[in-house]
């Protein structure tokens, strides 16, 4: 069953534990939070402080999504108190070293490719990640249009998955909404991270009710 995660990076921060708990009870399946250093992206977005609060007020999964220059800084202190942390293929130089500060801690790791990073860049960790986290976007702003283009990476990083019997879940991130969605779920998509398609619709319990009801049949 492919599952639905709400990135807060759209949501209203002034409210986010009311915010959180709309899209808990409207049925997603973990929470997404967006850590930027204003370096590897050009923006800013919440700190370490953020994201321990968001594991204390819920109860799904919460994965941390490192868009910064030196993600084991950051690992070295949220390793263990969130449930995944993704990091980005591009930051790092040993990322056999980033993997296992991940798992010592006790969180589960992801590898995040940019639009333009080949699937080659991780072939040889891919025994070692819980995930493969897909940018359908060029990363560090909600709201931006889906790189059509990226169906076809999701498409050969499945086959690769399949061809070589890794146990990895692929995840996607960026212009997520009703029309994309069944797209990368045909392409292979086992997770889909949303963040304005659910924040910004008015009514979070449709727009979550309308993304599931788009990719159930996938």
């Amino acid at each position: 069953m492919v599952k639905i995660g709400a990135s807060i990076l759209s949501a209203n921060y002034g409210y986010l534990k009311e915010e959180i708990r709309k899209v808990e009870e409207a049925g997603v399946d973990l929470i997404h939070v967006d850590m930027m250093d204003g370096h590897f992206v050009p923006n800013i977005s919440m700190g370490i402080g953020i994201s321990k609060y968001v594991k204390d007020i819920t109860s799904l999964p919460t994965e941390v999504h490192l868009m910064v220059e030196n993600p084991n800084m950051f690992i070295s202190v949220l390793a263990g108190n969130v449930d995944i942390i993704s990091f980005h293929i591009e930051t790092c130089r040993f990322p056999f070293r980033t993997i296992n500060l991940i798992k010592e801690k006790g969180s589960k790791p992801i590898v995040a490719l940019n639009p333009s990073t080949p699937i080659n860049t991780i072939e040889y960790i891919l025994d070692e990640v819980y995930g493969v986290l897909v940018m359908t976007v060029e990363p560090g702003f909600s709201g931006q249009k889906f790189i059509p283009q990226m169906l076809k990476k999701i498409d050969s990083l499945k086959r690769l998955i399949n061809k070589e019997g890794h146990d990895v879940q692929i995840f996607v991130d960026g212009g997520i909404n009703l029309e994309t969605a069944p797209k990368v779920v045909e392409a292979g998509a086992d997770v889909l991270i949303s963040s304005s398609a659910i924040f910004c619709h008015g009514d979070v319990e449709e727009a979550v009710r309308r993304l599931k009801e788009a990719v159930k049949f996938r």
